[in-house]
């Protein structure tokens, strides 16, 4: 994206076009998916009011008639066509907008998506319409326009799904730690950042993944290796499985070391080109948070219900739970027996396990935030 402007500028020079501006149409939402000018900024309003009449511009009426060929405006249209245009008539009355437009040289392409890739260099009433000889330079450059656009759009799509895959882990309770055959770590998210910083049994040191004990980190950094080194050879591992030794008052972080890699995975530019390791680790005292409003909606329960649901959740023995709500241990059990009925449940682990089991486990204040969200629309 950092280099459109720079190119952008360099088309302006080369045209002797002070404006210059690229962009992808879709007629169907009649909105711009892509929109960049140079020689003069926009507001979105500005952008927004283009769009919705950009369909009778007489540039892109003329470009669309002969897709892919540069088209000078005074070759398509008259000067008439041009003034009468609702394209001018919005130039004219916002001149702190946009620059007083009187000559163009166009293109448009079909894009893969079904909308159109527009280009225009622009000058002035006190430029010339743009020649043949420049309809011609342009034509020799247009190739490499409609490939950089698609790359562009390629590369967003990427980054977007990236984005979403990161933003989709950092809700997940367990850690999560991508390696590569040397342990240096590639990525890790919220939980696992959270775990590691502690710094209490497993780290992560100089980048690379690092284990307290000794004998421990000899052992983990040799299993990443042989994990990675089989996959390469095409034996996937069921999985590595250990735990991590903690301070003496603490429980060992549960551990698993598995593998991402696949044919779809090999992009032949060097990043996938090898398989990786992904390590699962678990922090069994870390409270599981659920919301008491959000399990009253989820399962239907009532508001006494669900308090007592959300205490058995965190670790609350029925007893414990009863006395955190008020409620005697002998009430406590009737209200267990109708939330065993609404869950579908008939026993407290399975109950647990069904909650554990829902989206309930996400991050707390992601629930609680949804769940306000919810409320205030109802």
């Amino acid at each position: 994206m950092d280099k459109w402007p720079r190119f952008l500028e360099d088309m302006s020079g080369l045209f002797h076009a002070p404006w210059v501006n690229i962009l992808i149409y879709d007629p169907n939402e009649s909105n711009f998916d892509f929109y960049l000018t140079s020689g003069f900024d926009q507001s979105n309003e500005f952008i927004e009011k283009f769009s919705k009449l950009f369909h009778t511009d007489p540039r892109l009426i003329a470009s669309n008639n002969f897709p892919g060929k540069p088209i000078s405006c005074r070759q398509a249209f008259s000067e008439e066509t041009w003034h009468q245009s609702a394209t001018y008539k919005l130039i004219k009355k916002y001149p702190e907008q946009s620059p007083a437009i009187e000559y163009s040289l166009t293109m448009t392409l079909p894009d893969e998506n079904g909308g159109n890739i527009g280009f225009a260099l622009m000058r002035g009433e006190d430029g010339k319409a743009f020649n043949q000889e420049e309809c011609d330079l342009l034509g020799l450059i247009i190739p490499h326009i409609k490939r950089a656009v698609s790359l562009r759009k390629r590369f967003s799509i990427a980054d977007f799904e990236s984005q979403t895959a990161r933003d989709v882990m950092d809700h997940v309770p367990s850690g999560i730690i991508v390696v590569d055959e040397d342990s240096q770590v590639i990525y890790s998210n919220v939980t696992a950042q959270e775990i590691t910083n502690r710094r209490d049994g497993i780290t992560i040191s100089a980048g690379a993944l690092t284990l307290s004990n000794t004998d421990q980190n000899v052992e983990i950094k040799m299993a990443i290796r042989d994990t990675v080194q089989k996959a390469a050879a095409g034996n996937t591992q069921p999985g590595f499985p250990m735990i991590v030794e903690r301070g003496d008052d603490h429980r060992g972080y549960p551990l698993m070391i598995s593998t991402i890699w696949g044919e779809h995975l090999k992009l032949g530019s060097g990043v996938l080109d090898k398989p990786l390791a992904v390590v699962f680790i678990t922090d069994m005292g870390r409270p599981q948070e659920v919301s008491c409003e959000v399990l009253q909606r989820l399962y239907g329960l009532s508001p006494t219900e669900s308090r007592l649901l959300e205490r058995l959740v965190i670790g609350d023995t029925l007893e414990q739970a009863a006395s955190a709500i008020n409620v005697t241990s002998g009430t406590a059990r009737q209200y267990l027996k109708v939330v065993f009925q609404k869950t579908g449940t008939n026993r407290q682990p399975i109950l647990i396990k069904t909650v554990l089991s829902s989206p309930i486990w996400m991050r707390h204040q992601e629930i609680e935030a949804a769940y306000d969200k919810y409320r205030q629309g109802s």
